[in-house]
């Protein structure tokens, strides 16, 4: 056992990956709850914001299945900070912008953990 393993016990280890798969869930429902509000006047919205909710799928999976998968964490973070940028790119103000960022906030703060917990025990 490493010296990682006595630090961290196994649920710990698995927390931050299971949480970060949940608020994957989490954005696909919101993009699919706003394509269905675009379904019948904007067919374009409606298939972008369906793409982007499939987008979430592969690295909610992996990390629910293998929390320290490290190329599903560095996916998640990457996409994570293409999905903040666009989301400022909207411009957001006053709630909405607590809204469009609370997903990508709470992930990059999981992957912060997954890292610490993976490299800040030794």
């Amino acid at each position: 056992m490493t010296a990682l393993e006595h630090a961290v016990p196994g649920r710990a280890r698995v927390l931050p990956a299971r949480l970060a798969a949940l608020t994957a869930v989490a954005g696909i429902v919101v993009h699919l709850i706003l394509a269905a509000g675009h379904a019948g006047h904007a067919p374009v919205i409606l298939v972008a914001l369906g793409a982007l909710a499939l987008v979430c799928v592969p690295c909610g999976v992996s990390l629910w299945r293998r929390p320290g998968d490290r190329a599903s964490w560095v996916t998640m973070l990457t996409l994570t900070g293409i999905m903040t940028l666009l989301h400022l790119g909207m411009n957001p103000a006053g709630p909405m912008l607590a809204v469009v960022l609370a997903v990508p906030a709470v992930q990059a703060v999981l992957g912060a953990v997954a890292f610490l917990q993976r490299y800040g025990y030794r």
